[in-house]
């Protein structure tokens, strides 16, 4: 097993939203821990346990199709988000957005945009890491893909209030 230090300064409340920021989700104090001000009138460092979340093991990932709080894409996500994108998942995203039902078949999407599978694929990861940003800026908001591959259509299919919002901004 690997082991990683890390050490972060700041007030304790500045220490616990970067460690919910890294973590990806919700930190909870252990029920035995003492108080913030208990910890800083005793001189103690900050110590934080950061739970499983229920149901799932350990480190395992979590994903709710529409987000937690049921945040859905608006125009201003949106230009958050279409900052942080690559130009091919741009390219990739508006093309869908054009198609019928927001969807467009993968070899369809493949052969407009002159990518390979490998290519599409490796464009379209950049939708998460645009995502975290889009949280670590937002207040951790939980907004689903934009666009997801449907392997039983073998097609791409994007976000109906994000392809609207989109249509908003002039984008589509």
């Amino acid at each position: 097993m690997a082991n990683v230090t890390i050490t972060i300064e700041g007030d304790v409340e500045e220490v616990v939203a970067t460690l919910r920021g890294m973590a990806g989700r919700a930190l909870e104090p252990s029920a035995d821990a003492p108080t913030a001000a208990a910890r800083e009138t005793a001189g103690e460092e900050t110590a934080v346990t950061i739970l499983p979340e229920a149901g799932t093991e350990e480190g395992e990932p979590t994903e709710t199709a529409a987000g937690a709080a049921g945040a859905t894409w608006n125009a201003s996500y949106v230009t958050t988000f279409w900052r942080n994108l690559s130009d091919t998942a741009r390219q990739a995203m508006l093309r869908v957005s054009r198609s019928p039902n927001h969807t467009q078949k993968r070899a369809q999407l493949m052969h407009t945009l002159r990518l390979t599978q490998r290519e599409l694929s490796g464009s379209l990861s950049s939708q998460g890491h645009s995502l975290n940003r889009l949280k670590r800026r937002r207040g951790n908001v939980d907004l689903p893909r934009p666009l997801i591959y449907d392997r039983t259509e073998d097609a791409y299919v994007l976000d109906s209030n994000f392809a609207e919002a989109l249509r908003e901004l002039g984008m589509n």
